[in-house]
């Protein structure tokens, strides 16, 4: 017996969603090592809250989406209860980073290259993300936790 069609779809959009994560932050980090080896002298490290923030933590969200995503598929009890880890922290982490704001992240106009668009597009990037993650992180939590849902993963 396969997941029901809720669980699918779940699985499908975190798949694509976590694939979403993974791309542009996995470009960001092998531009930031192509930039060093063409360039090894002139090279200037960004902040390190830089590359935790765009590279390490979307990378390591990513991956565990995706392998997440295909334990739902299989049913798998550990699969859900990461999807359910999967819809609070990344929220939470997300607001906080928008509530702190923190300069080395999201720099003032006029503080670096990373604002050559305008001031704050990153953190209106963010503010966007965290419109985006908040209804499906409910629909998640709620779908999830029912108890119809909950004994697919126990009747294997």
């Amino acid at each position: 017996m396969g997941p029901s069609n809720s669980v699918f779809a779940v699985a499908v959009v975190q798949f694509f969603g976590s694939l979403a994560a993974l791309v542009p932050s996995g470009l960001f980090f092998l531009e930031e090592v192509q930039l060093h080896d063409r360039h090894p002298t002139n090279y200037r490290l960004l902040h390190p809250a830089v590359y935790v923030v765009y590279i390490a933590v979307p990378i390591c969200f990513g991956l565990l989406g995706i392998v997440t995503s295909i334990g739902l598929v299989r049913l798998r009890e550990w699969a859900r209860r990461s999807t359910l880890f999967l819809s609070i922290v990344p929220v939470i982490g997300c607001a906080l980073l928008i509530i702190i704001s923190p300069p080395s992240v999201f720099p003032h106009p006029g503080q670096g290259a990373m604002l050559a668009m305008g001031g704050g597009i990153y953190l209106l990037a963010y503010k966007l993300l965290l419109a985006i993650l908040i209804p499906i992180s409910i629909r998640w939590l709620v779908l999830l936790t029912r108890e119809s849902v909950r004994s697919q993963f126990r009747a294997l």
